[in-house]
């Protein structure tokens, strides 16, 4: 269907730097179908880069990310309603736990068409107990009347199936957000001996940066040649935050390369060997997963809900048990021991892989297809 010139998208995010990072080629195909975007988000310092897209507005959404003050949250919902009574936007697409409860819920009252995006439900509704029973409730409520629901991996859907979800609501399975295989491109393997290990991910515990920490120091003991960099900052972490003291430590100690935050990743993939997240969980199918595939990278990856999707074990890489440094470690160690003609051909097939399951060109065809339906 040919899209109006006059068309509204609102996509709302929990955080700018989410939108700019892994919507960005999504936001650009609406614009280019003949669309006028909308982009509702907190204030960071990838704001403006929205704003300055063509046929693009950014509004500011105060949200606290990993709070619960229940006045906080009201004025978040209550100032969210208000944005889109004054955008009357034609369709709305909400992407996060607080976008997707907050705008389904405004949404649903006020009778605008509306897609959820589940990019991983975090750990709090892994734990037991009355709150996350309640936010599993409203979750699948506010998600209830949702035109579409985009899912990354099917165990977050039987989370919400089983919160309530209706089984009436049209759900499109991706692989995360996808990645643009023209801009993340085949490397080679670096041809130095001392194997180099990349962590790219926000440092905080969920994402399993002590544990990547823990097994740095044990595989140098076996391979004082190794090389451990880290590529990621405390920014938008959560309460398992690794604190400035710990970092100051860790500097010290010299075991890790700290790299800090990094736009463009692409660099640091191909100067390294091989991609180790050793993630807790909540994930949907993390991005840098896909990234490292698509760049003909190894993976060492914990065998959780969404990581697991990413990799095929033996195959493009090596799935671990979560927070089995041990398993971890001799993960790792295997391709210390490596050729480095082994290395390439597991990369390569990563990168056969990317190409045959992670492009973003689903995602996009998707939305394209739910907000002009």
């Amino acid at each position: 269907m040919e899209a109006s010139a006059s068309r509204t998208i609102l996509i709302a995010g929990n955080t700018s730097w989410y939108l700019w990072n892994f919507r960005r080629n999504v936001i650009a195909a609406l614009t280019a179908q003949g669309m006028d975007v909308t982009v509702v988000a907190p204030a960071d310092e990838y704001s403006k880069s929205l704003a300055a897209l063509p046929r693009v507005r950014w509004v500011d959404w105060p949200l606290a990310l990993y709070g619960a003050n229940p006045i906080q949250e009201l004025t978040s919902l209550l100032r969210f309603a208000r944005i889109v009574r004054h955008v009357r936007p034609d369709f709305v697409i909400n992407h996060g736990i607080k976008a997707n409860v907050y705008g389904g819920l405004t949404c649903r009252r006020m009778s605008v068409p509306y897609a959820n995006s589940v990019t991983g439900l975090g750990m709090m509704l892994a734990k037991s107990g009355l709150g996350p029973w309640a936010l599993g409730k409203l979750y699948a409520f506010a998600c209830n009347r949702a035109r579409v629901l985009f899912i990354q991996n099917n165990e977050d859907l039987a989370v919400l199936r089983q919160a309530g979800l209706s089984g009436n609501i049209p759900t499109v399975r991706t692989l995360g957000s996808g990645v643009d295989l023209a801009h993340f491109k085949l490397a080679s393997i670096p041809s130095c001996t001392s194997r180099i290990f990349l962590f790219v991910g926000r440092l905080q515990r969920d994402k399993g940066i002590w544990d990547f920490i823990d097994a740095a120091r044990a595989v140098r003991s076996e391979f004082p040649d190794a090389r451990f960099i880290v590529v990621g900052s405390q920014a938008f972490a959560n309460r398992g935050g690794v604190p400035s003291d710990v970092l100051d430590d860790w500097k010290r100690e010299g075991l890790v390369e700290l790299a800090g935050h990094q736009d463009d990743v692409r660099p640091w993939l191909a100067s390294a060997h091989v991609l180790v997240l050793p993630s807790h969980g909540g994930e949907g199918v993390p991005k840098v997963l896909l990234e490292a595939a698509a760049t003909g990278r190894p993976i060492v990856s914990s065998d959780v809900t969404g990581c697991r999707d990413a990799v095929i074990d033996g195959e493009t890489g090596y799935l671990f048990p979560v927070g089995n440094v041990e398993a971890l470690v001799e993960a790792m160690s295997r391709f210390c021991e490596a050729t480095d003609d082994q290395l390439a051909a597991m990369g390569r097939a990563a990168r056969r892989d990317a190409e045959a399951r992670f492009s973003d060109s689903h995602l996009i065809q998707e939305t394209i297809a739910a907000v002009t339906d």
